[in-house]
Parts: C-alpha cells; sequence; structure tokens
C-alpha cells in the first residue's frame, strides 16, 4: 500500500517578505504547528520555528524574525545566531546545533508542507 502524503499550504511565495521572513501556521489533531520561511536569493528556507536551545519560538512579533548584520537568524531570546540556508547555529548557547527543516514543495508558487512534518 503507497501512503500518499497530504500537503498543507502555509503561504505563496511573493508573501515572504525579503527582510523579515515569515511564520506560517497549521493546525492539526494535537495543537497548531509554526513554520519559519526564508527567501534567499530567490530560494525558500523553511524550518519548524523551534529554538534547539530552549524549544522557544524564533521570531520576536508576528511575521517578524531577527537578522545580524552578517545576514544570520538571531533568536530573540537568548541570541544563538543560525545559518539561514544549512539552519546550522553558528553562535550561542546551542553553537552546533540545527533548526529542523520543514520539508516543503513549492508548486505554482504556493509553499506546501508534507503533513509527516506535523507530528509532535
Amino acid at each position: 500500500m503507497v501512503r500518499r502524503v497530504k500537503l498543507h499550504h502555509l503561504c505563496r511565495v511573493e508573501e515572504i517578505d525579503l527582510e523579515t521572513g515569515k511564520e506560517a501556521m497549521v493546525r492539526t489533531a494535537s495543537g497548531n504547528r509554526y513554520v519559519a520561511l526564508f527567501n534567499v536569493a530567490g530560494k525558500v528556507c523553511a524550518y519548524l520555528n523551534t529554538c534547539p536551545h530552549q524549544g522557544r519560538s524564533l521570531n520576536w512579533a508576528p511575521d517578524r524574525f531577527l537578522f545580524g548584520e552578517d545576514g544570520t537568524l538571531v533568536c530573540p531570546h537568548h541570541g544563538a545566531c543560525f545559518e539561514i540556508t544549512s539552519g546550522e547555529c553558528i553562535s550561542g548557547p546551542c553553537e552546533g546545533a540545527s533548526l529542523t527543516p520543514a520539508e516543503i514543495k513549492i508548486i505554482d508558487g504556493q509553499v506546501l508542507l508534507a503533513d509527516h512534518q506535523l507530528l509532535p
């Protein structure tokens, strides 16, 4: 038996602000799940919106992520810095850890999330 992957609509590519990113929410049976989306030179990078340090969100306000002068994503809670394209923490309290990538597909300009990413 082949299991079909259900895809959940997160947003359209053009809705991802080039300077501040975008947070998208998906409702699940076990609660809401949040995804952090970034458009880096035309490539969409997506991660579960959870810092590996303490499990807190990476945005400081809805749809607002903080970036360092070098372009790294900065966790607003404890200052961990992440490379956007790899998700790796390059400095801060969780250095060496990585953000959890979100498996997305882009179809006709829509950013879609695979349902297995929604597990707790």
